[in-house]
């Protein structure tokens, strides 16, 4: 009977510590997991900083070349009140009413160009995001698999 019991203590001791190997092989995997998680939602955030940076950029420049247009028309319709004749005047708003259009089309175009600058930027940040996703759902899987072949390991011995 003691020959049982301490066979059935010893068994039960060598099942704990392969248990216990399985357990902290499990804890190591599933660390290196959390890390390559963090890592792809860094790189993730820092290219969804770097999108917002260059967005930023973009409708800064838009509003400078708008800010730039206008004054070129504002310069043009200033010659109205500087005209002395009647067919000064008339030239004068003609060339503001030029100006003017040249300068919506300008503004329109700065915007534009911001706008699709903006989509791009977008259109990255959400490409990183989806990768970073992607890799956190790979190191995840990564960490269960060793889990499980952790625990079918400890049940092997």
């Amino acid at each position: 009977m003691k020959k049982i019991v301490a066979a059935l203590a010893s068994t039960l001791l060598v099942t704990t510590v392969f248990a216990q190997t399985a357990a902290t092989d499990t804890n190591k995997a599933q660390l290196k997991a959390n890390n390559e998680k963090a890592e792809a939602q860094a790189t993730a955030n820092k290219k969804k900083t770097e999108a917002h940076k260059d967005a930023a950029k973009a409708q800064a420049s838009a509003n400078e070349d708008k800010a730039s247009a206008q004054a070129d028309a504002n310069k043009e319709a200033a010659k109205v009140a500087q005209a002395t004749t009647p067919e000064q005047a008339s030239d004068a708003r003609g060339d503001a009413a030029k100006a003017q259009a040249k300068a919506n089309k300008k503004k329109h175009a700065a915007q534009s160009k911001a706008d699709t600058k903006k989509q791009d930027a977008a259109k990255d940040a959400n490409v990183a995001q989806a990768k970073a996703d992607k890799e956190k759902v790979e190191a995840q899987s990564d960490a269960n698999k060793a889990a499980a072949d952790a625990k079918v390991d400890a049940a092997k011995k």
